[in-house]
């Protein structure tokens, strides 16, 4: 057997949130990875539905951003209008390990809310995360609540803000997500 066989050499950046425009152009959604960073990249990588890693090539990308979240707009070489984009929505998005640390990426992997604090649009505590799992288009945190449990998606509709300083997150519109 050869070493390190089954190991991908890949790591994740991101994902396709959606295709934006006619001429197949693509959200991507990434807190993997600085902006000024992103837009380094000329090379990617996605996974078919057999699971082989495939290259895409960067022709066009552009960031937009405020309070510190940024969205970044590509387009690739091999997708010609909206329809070919539509078919990648939701597939993550990689970059070979040594190009991941050549851009310092911050890997979600090392990341974690495990013990962060959630605090609700009142500005009342709702509990503590005791989970994290990642369903592959995102990353959905449990909390521990005097009710149960509350799984929230990390994303801007329910997600204010994240302090790692004083390890706290910001949530609103938890109210959808409550029974």
């Amino acid at each position: 057997m050869v070493a390190g066989a089954g190991t991908s050499p890949f790591t994740s950046i991101g994902f396709v949130a959606k295709s934006h425009g006619l001429k197949g152009e693509l959200k991507i959604q990434t807190e993997a990875i600085a902006p000024e960073e992103f837009t380094k990249l000329d090379l990617v990588y996605l996974q078919n539905n057999r699971g082989d890693y495939y290259p895409c090539r960067i022709s066009h990308v552009r960031s937009e951003g405020a309070d510190g979240r940024f969205s970044f707009f590509v387009h690739f070489d091999h997708i010609a209008d909206r329809s070919a984009a539509e078919a990648l929505r939701g597939k993550s998005i990689y970059v070979e390990h040594n190009i991941a640390e050549q851009l310092q990426l911050i890997l979600e992997a090392e990341a974690s809310y495990i013990d962060f604090e959630v605090i609700d649009s009142n500005n009342q505590s709702k509990g503590l995360v005791i989970d994290e799992l990642d369903n592959g288009a995102q990353i959905v945190i449990v909390v521990a609540t005097t009710s149960g449990s509350l799984m929230i998606p990390v994303v801007d509709q329910f997600v204010e803000s994240i302090d790692e300083a004083s390890t706290t997150i910001r949530c609103r519109n938890l109210d959808l997500l409550e029974d």
